[in-house]
């Protein structure tokens, strides 16, 4: 008599097994399908990242260099290696600038920056906002010396930042999209750095892993913007935890979030001169929506303040980052009479960076040449890009700004 009730609990235990496979599929199904998560994605959740750009190998090998070729340091020598520069060309202090989203804002920040030549790095979100019609003016931007940065494709953003948010918010359709979508528009070599859209998720791992994956050199975060931790994170060097990276200063008006901004002119001009005067980088952030262009206003008045000085770098955030990196794999090797094998072990898609070794010297140079082709002097000024190639000549001082892999040869 017992039977029939054990078959029906049994078929019961069954369809409740079945519908919630069926549940499960559909809800599996609609985050595949909306939130655009892939196989990449488990991939890259379940494996470590590799090292970005590295080519190992032996680098004076494919340049064609023996080890017997190699001299050891001849202190009587009339070119002496000194070292390779903290900066490009030797500079006292670095400016570096990021602006966050695609705002109908960006031309009017692009035409600002540009009059005083201040090089910046534009966080743009790839599927937001106006951004088709921005694409032309980013690709020129970028050709003279911006950066175009990652903000993700859709500017995933939720207060507060939950584990599962984060987990379908920084996708690879995000992270390596946005990427592809900055490749397929603007003519950048790679795309180094990428701003948290809300400073949000950077506490997690799997997410700095993630953006690992995709290749980014460095990541901005955006602290504490509630309680006004945005405006003054107070970061004037590299920052060593490279996927939460922070900057020196907001300048900016209110906004989102923010109890306040930070516009008071003799303020920041003073946290700059407090840098500058220190050697550091100084890195300031700004949101286009939150400025305002008139000359006489806050943000134009101390673009003019801290441009055009001779000791200073200007360049963007990334390529910056990518500057430390090469500095750290290049490797100066001399040969004899005045010649150098300069070389590191890393891709140059990735790193197409320049870099200053100085010399002291105890006559007149007359030449420069880097293998093949001959390096100009350099006019006295600022010094802009990052893969340029010239020298200077100060006192008994000689800095050769060039690309690595090569044969340097100083007469």
């Amino acid at each position: 008599m017992r039977a029939p009730h054990s078959h029906r609990r049994r078929g019961f235990i069954r369809l409740a097994v079945a519908l919630i496979l069926v549940a499960a599929a559909v809800w599996a199904g609609y985050i595949v399908r909306d939130k655009r998560l892939a196989l990449s994605d488990l991939q890259t959740w379940l494996s470590a990242p590799k090292p970005i750009g590295i080519r190992g190998g032996d680098a004076l090998e494919r340049l064609g260099i023996g080890p017997d070729e190699v001299r050891p340091p001849d202190p009587s020598a009339a070119v002496r290696f000194i070292g390779i520069t903290k900066y490009l060309n030797g500079s006292k202090a670095v400016v570096t600038h990021t602006a966050d989203d695609s705002s109908p804002k960006v031309p009017d920040t692009i035409a600002a920056l540009d009059r005083y030549d201040i090089k910046a790095t534009f966080f743009i979100s790839t599927r937001r906002g106006p951004v088709e019609e921005l694409w032309p003016l980013l690709a020129k931007a970028a050709n003279n010396g911006h950066e175009i940065g990652s903000h993700a494709r859709t500017h995933p953003c939720q207060f507060p930042p939950s584990r599962s948010f984060c987990t379908l918010a920084y996708s690879d359709d995000e992270l390596r999209g946005s990427r592809d979508d900055i490749l397929a528009h603007v003519g950048q070599p790679h795309v180094w750095s990428f701003a948290y859209p809300c400073g949000l998720c950077s506490e997690y791992p799997f997410v700095r892993d993630k953006l690992a994956h995709a290749g980014y050199l460095v990541a901005r975060i955006y602290p504490d913007e509630e309680n006004g931790g945005h405006l003054l994170p107070d970061m004037n060097t590299w920052d060593t935890n490279r996927y939460q990276a922070t900057y020196t200063q907001a300048v900016q008006n209110k906004g989102g979030i923010a109890p306040d901004g930070r516009t008071d002119v003799a303020e920041i001009n003073a946290k700059f001169d407090e840098v500058y005067q220190s050697g550091g980088i100084y890195n300031f952030l700004t949101h286009p929506n939150w400025l305002d262009f008139e000359e006489d206003a806050f943000y134009q008045r101390h673009l003019q303040y801290i441009a055009r000085r001779d000791d200073i770098w200007y360049v963007p955030m990334g390529p910056l980052y990518a500057y430390q990196t090469a500095t750290e794999h290049t490797k100066v090797h001399p040969l004899g009479q005045g010649r150098f094998a300069v070389v590191h072990d890393l891709d140059t898609g990735v790193f197409p960076n320049s870099v200053t070794l100085e010399f002291e010297i105890s006559a007149d140079v007359a030449q420069v040449k880097a293998t093949d082709r001959i390096i100009a002097a350099s006019l006295a000024g600022p010094t802009y890009g990052w893969d340029r190639e010239f020298y200077r000549v100060a006192g008994n001082r000689l800095f050769v700004t060039l690309q690595p892999n090569t044969v340097l040869d100083i007469r």
